[in-house]
């Protein structure tokens, strides 16, 4: 008997992953974002990677911009940000976030 799990993200578009995982895979997202919006990312107590699923945007981060395409990859480790705004095709981002000895050790 497997105790897999199957969820459609599509559906549900976030999920707690520690509800079915031992690991430090965190929450999971899959966001869609309109022409023009934006979220700010913040890796304070947990570190993010981000994978764009369709769309085009741009991300920035300090005084860097990168242009944001299908199969880009972005990480964030502990103490980095990053906006990300949607180009003229919208954009859809899959986001997990994941907890680190650092952050769990560090005292707040």
């Amino acid at each position: 008997m497997s105790n897999a799990v199957v969820i459609n993200l599509r559906e549900v578009r976030e999920i707690d992953a520690r509800v079915f995982l031992s690991g430090p895979l965190g929450r999971i997202r899959l966001p869609q974002f309109e022409p023009g919006q934006q979220e700010t990312l913040v890796a304070e107590d947990q570190e993010h990677t981000l994978f764009i699923v369709r769309g085009n945007g741009t991300a920035v981060t300090g005084s860097t911009t990168v242009p944001l395409r299908a199969g880009v990859a972005l990480t964030l480790p502990l103490g980095s940000n990053v906006t990300v705004e949607a180009g003229d095709e919208g954009l859809e981002l899959f986001i997990a976030s994941l907890a680190t000895p650092q952050a769990a050790g560090a005292a707040r």
